[in-house]
Order: C-alpha cells, then sequence, then structure tokens
C-alpha cells in the first residue's frame, strides 16, 4: 500500500468500513481472555512476590485491545468487549453445567468441579472487571489520541494499560477470588499490586512490537480513527 495514502480518521466512516484483519485480532483477543479465566487461581512466585499464571498472558487482552482503539477507533473495540464477555460468560456457563453431570469413576471429578462448577462466580467478577478495566483501557488511549493530536503512541499505550490494569485487577481479585474464599484480604492485596506491575512492565516491553503492528495494521485497512464526537457511553453500542 502507498504510505502516503491518506488514511480514514473519521470513527463513523471508519466503523463502516470492511475491517480485514479485525476478526482475526477479534479471535485471538477471546481466546486469551477465555484461557484467563479458567487460569488464574494458580499463581507463582518470582522470589518473594506473588503472581497470577494469569498475568503472563493477559497483558496481551490489552494490547490488542490498544491495536483495536488506535486503529478501528472506541466504538469498534466496545462491540468487540461486548462479544468478549458474551463468549466468556456463554463458555462460564457451559463448563459449570458439564461439572454437575455425574460419573464417580472420573478420576479427576474434585479437580474438575473445584475449577469449572465455581467458574461462573469467576466470570461474573471477570466480566465486571475486564468490563470496567477493558472501558478504561480504550477510553484513555482515544482520549489521550485526541489530547496529544495522534502523538505520543507509546506512552498513551503504557498509561493506559496502568489505568485499565489496576481497574480490572482490583475489581476481579476483590470480588471473583475475595468472595470464592480462594484468598484472603491480606494476600490480595501484594496479589493486585504485583500483578498490575507485572502486565504494565509486559506492555512497556511489548511496546516497539506493539506499535510496529499498529502502524502495519492502520496501512493495510487505510484507517487511523480518531474518536471525535464519540460517544464514550460503554452501552450506547450503535453510536
Amino acid at each position: 500500500m502507498d504510505q502516503n495514502k491518506q488514511l480514514i480518521t473519521n470513527p463513523i466512516i471508519s466503523a463502516q468500513q470492511p475491517h480485514k484483519y479485525l476478526g482475526i485480532f477479534g479471535m485471538l483477543w477471546v481466546t486469551v481472555l477465555l484461557v484467563g479465566t479458567f487460569t488464574s487461581l494458580k499463581t507463582f512466585y518470582i522470589g518473594h512476590f506473588v503472581f497470577s499464571v494469569g498475568a503472563i498472558a493477559y497483558p496481551f487482552v490489552y494490547i490488542f485491545a490498544d491495536i483495536f482503539t488506535e486503529v478501528y477507533g472506541y466504538r469498534v473495540t466496545r462491540k468487540i468487549v461486548w462479544t468478549g464477555f458474551a463468549c466468556m460468560l456463554l463458555s462460564t456457563i457451559l463448563t459449570s453445567i458439564y461439572s454437575f453431570v455425574p460419573n464417580p469413576s472420573f478420576e479427576y471429578n474434585d479437580a474438575f468441579n473445584l475449577i469449572f462448577r465455581s467458574a461462573p462466580i469467576v466470570a461474573l467478577g471477570f466480566i465486571v472487571a475486564f468490563f470496567s478495566g477493558e472501558l478504561t483501557n480504550s477510553y484513555v488511549v482515544a482520549k489521550m489520541k485526541l489530547w496529544t493530536k495522534g502523538r505520543f503512541v507509546g506512552a498513551r499505550l503504557v498509561i493506559s494499560t496502568l489505568f485499565g490494569q489496576t481497574v480490572d485487577n482490583g475489581i476481579a481479585f476483590f470480588t471473583a477470588f475475595y468472595f470464592a474464599g480462594w484468598f484472603t484480604a491480606a494476600e490480595i492485596i501484594p496479589l493486585t499490586i504485583t500483578t498490575v506491575t507485572f502486565c504494565t512492565v509486559w506492555e512497556i516491553i511489548a511496546l516497539p512490537i506493539t506499535q510496529k503492528v499498529i502502524k502495519i495494521i492502520k496501512h493495510k485497512e487505510g484507517l487511523d480513527t480518531y474518536d471525535e464526537g464519540t460517544n464514550f457511553n460503554p452501552f450506547a453500542l450503535h453510536n
């Protein structure tokens, strides 16, 4: 594609374009989101610091979301987030139902039930957490893009991740994990801090690649959306 080609910046026109790569990124995004839902119970240590295993791949959810917002705009990102919520809720309901199917001879029945029977509780916390965190992330990206007139892309990606991850992990750990009884309040506070730090550092490390991908996709799609006049109400799916 001609690098000098004028990219579409209008959010309404941008949202109406045939998107070549949005479906691919969307499926990858949902995959990482679902994996995080079912695995974040497990923790690991680096020195004296405790982390959820979900922190290893979960930052990619926010990296993909940064790509969505930077290229396609907040309107499109909002619809993707709602789709992800629906996938998460459906998968956790189905796996919970499966845990009630009797089979006394199944050797790992207790372990299966421990993970999947409580999945809807975890998912509910994750839905509220991710809804709040992801839309915080996308809001900061979109607003900072307008304020900076498209400059300092690295700064807005990192700052948005920090805000989004703080909201996301704070709600997730204090609702899903605390009320599910898997962690005490004393364990949740350092877990939240270390996970937010880990995810933000992940974002910084991946920043050169993220920026390169964003630049390529913008030119491939012919889009560089600025959310001027966008309604940032998360429930306004058609505006």
